[in-house]
């Protein structure tokens, strides 16, 4: 789904402020030039957003403090394991993509970021591990779900919403009390409430003279010399402090001559690569492509492995 434009229908701000009328123009003017001079998307009021996207305010309302009752619920297995999606249908679909979309193009997160940043993947951020001793991996529990409208509001603030904007963000953005799992905002939301936790993980790996990176909940660190001991410590201490919580049974260390992984990529050598068993996988998948054995179900899935496997490469 494409984003709409940042006035949605709206040809101009002038256009979009005369379409308010002197009421609500009274009201919202100065702080709705504010957010469109940073091109951040214009979230002031229900009346103001109904008035953007051409829904009723009733309907805005709604979908923003009964946010549960517009999206499709259902599983998806990852591994062993299966993860609930919250799916938000069209009209609520909409104004996260616009949010998102507009939110993500204007904002900066640490250079450590990789995860839901555009222009950088994965890849990049295991080949900020190459030639490692060692490769120190967290994993975050549940991120999206764990993550509260509290504490989305407070990071809202402090780019420059009101409380009233940021309590209307929330309620779009989220599914009842935390963040949607599924909806095309939280990627960015995630980066944007993780800013001040990005900033004292960069305190502890300069600190201690190693590489960090986080790809959405997966944290890594890295070094060529012994392994700081006291990492563990000082990384545990700061979860404390919020309302996320480390997986245990995600923690991974490893240490050279055995294998290093980041983000399932080797990394002890001059680039990242694959795994020997993953292109074993790979050499399975283009034989049985060329061969025309691919159940047209599982099409896209085996092209999307190849791809990924051919990005790597490169």
């Amino acid at each position: 789904m494409i984003a709409p434009p940042l006035l949605v229908s709206y040809s101009s701000l002038g256009e979009y402020l005369e379409a308010l009328g002197s009421e609500l123009r009274g009201l919202h003017e100065t702080e709705i030039i504010l957010l469109y001079e940073k091109r951040l998307p214009i979230v002031v009021s229900f009346r103001c957003l109904s008035v953007l996207f051409g829904f009723s305010t009733h309907f805005v309302n709604k979908l923003a403090q009964q946010n549960w009752k517009f999206y499709r619920t259902f599983t998806v297995r990852k591994g062993k394991k299966k993860r609930t999606i919250h799916a938000p249908k069209v009209a609520l679909k909409v104004i996260q993509k616009w949010f998102g979309y507009y939110l993500s193009k204007e904002l900066n997160f640490s250079e450590n970021v990789y995860g839901f940043v555009p222009g950088k993947s994965a890849i990049d951020a295991a080949n900020m591990h190459i030639n490692a001793r060692w490769v120190y991996s967290v994993d975050i529990e549940d991120f999206f779900p764990t993550t509260t409208n509290v504490i989305i509001k407070e990071s809202l603030r402090t780019i420059g919403y009101t409380s009233e904007a940021a309590d209307i963000i929330t309620g779009i953005c989220c599914y009842k009390d935390t963040l949607a799992q599924g909806a095309p905002s939280s990627p960015v939301l995630s980066n944007l409430v993780f800013k001040d936790l990005d900033r004292r993980l960069k305190e502890i790996s300069d600190n201690n003279q190693i590489r960090f990176t986080r790809y959405a909940d997966d944290i890594v660190f890295s070094g060529i010399d012994e392994f700081p001991t006291v990492i563990k410590d000082q990384i545990s201490g700061l979860f404390k402090e919020t309302c996320w919580k480390l997986s245990p049974g995600k923690e991974y260390f490893s240490e050279r001559p055995k294998r290093l992984k980041v983000h399932g990529l080797l990394v002890h050598g001059e680039k990242a690569r694959l795994t020997k068993g993953y292109r074993n996988r790979i050499r399975a998948y283009k034989y049985l492509l060329n061969t025309g054995k691919i159940r047209s179900e599982d099409f896209d899935r085996v092209i999307g492995h190849i791809r990924y496997a051919e990005s790597v490469d490169r």
